[in-house]
């Protein structure tokens, strides 16, 4: 197979020595804020309006497309030791909140990779339980799911799986768990009380993308029978920072990911053509209205016009945020 299209040679695998050092784990302290609001994009993109809490920052796996590559010095996962200040900062804050709140710590971390060593997941599910408005989101590329059955009010956890083509994991990923096993963990999580979520977040273009990602969004309703159970799925096309390419650049690491018809967006990423993310938009919402026509489906980072062009725009009458917190708000039954 070749990926992309456009590339006439097959990629090579990821270099051995690529992210060899994101298995160690180190514990430091935090100095700064835990809570902060999803730093989001500039240029018009509409953000989720997500809250993100960072008791852990790095991975654990490798995968050749990770934009934390060019946030960290640190290679390696770093877990930080004054969890009393976290539960400080929540506390304060949320004194203060009003309406629904989405957290998730997965933007800076894997939320479960670690969790065998470091418990954080089920500390950060205890610490924000006592809270109607909450809800929190643990998202993975990993299979860790049996220290979660300590959390006691399953609904107020989404589960969330990184989902891409058994293509782009093969030649992308490293150590991350097999599409199939994601499933059965999935799977296993709705068993568990859990609600999940889906993330197809980056989708690559390649020779037959528009037959292979439909194909894995199959895999999700033959796996979720109580489509109430999802929260919701984002959608986004790959798209960096430069300093992702010129990093990969060094390890001759950046094709095929920067092969295709790309340009620097208003935000100062590189983003495919336009035309060409509203085309994977297109199929893909048309692949989960195939299985469930009012499916909780989002785009991640564009713009109101690509939106627009891909029929989505109906959905988030209200802004993006507002459509998020109301599905946030009926799985925990406070909107109706």
């Amino acid at each position: 197979m070749y990926f992309p299209v456009m590339n006439d040679q097959k990629p090579k695998p990821l270099i051995q020595s690529a992210g060899s050092g994101r298995k160690t784990l180190k514990k430091a302290i935090n100095k700064g804020e835990f809570w902060k609001p999803c730093p989001g994009t500039t240029g018009g993109y509409l953000c989720c309006g997500y809250q993100i809490i960072t008791p852990l920052t790095g991975c654990g796996m490798y995968c050749r497309y990770c934009v934390l590559q060019s946030y960290f010095e640190e290679e390696g996962r770093v877990l930080y030791e004054n969890f009393d200040d976290l539960k400080k900062e929540i506390h304060d804050k949320l004194s203060r909140w009003n309406g629904v709140v989405r957290f998730g710590t997965g933007e800076f971390a894997d939320s479960l990779h670690a969790e065998r060593e470091t418990g954080v997941s089920v500390a950060v599910a205890e610490l924000l339980e006592p809270y109607s408005n909450v809800i929190v989101e643990f998202k993975t590329k990993s299979t860790v799911i049996e220290p979660l059955a300590a959390i006691k009010h399953p609904e107020k956890v989404i589960i969330a799986f990184s989902l891409n083509t058994p293509a782009t994991i093969s030649l992308m990923e490293r150590d991350t768990a097999p599409l199939e096993e994601r499933f059965r963990a999935a799977a296993e999580c709705l068993e568990m009380g859990f609600n999940v979520a889906f993330h197809f977040d980056p989708i690559f273009r390649y020779g037959s993308w528009d037959k292979e990602y439909p194909s894995v969004v199959d895999l999700i309703y033959d796996t979720v029978r109580d489509t109430s159970k999802i929260a919701w799925v984002s959608l986004g096309c790959f798209r960096s920072n430069p300093a992702l390419k010129t990093r990969l650049k060094q390890f001759d690491e950046h094709l095929p990911l920067y092969s295709d018809e790309m340009i620097t967006g208003d935000d100062g990423k590189i983003r495919y053509f336009r035309p060409l993310r509203v085309e994977v938009y297109r199929v893909m919402k048309e692949a989960f209205y195939r299985h469930q026509p009012d499916a909780p489906v989002y785009l991640c980072m564009e713009s109101p016009e690509v939106w627009e062009e891909a029929g989505m725009i109906d959905r988030i009458p209200d802004g993006l945020p507002a459509y998020l917190d109301g599905r946030a708000g009926k799985l925990l039954g406070v909107v109706r």
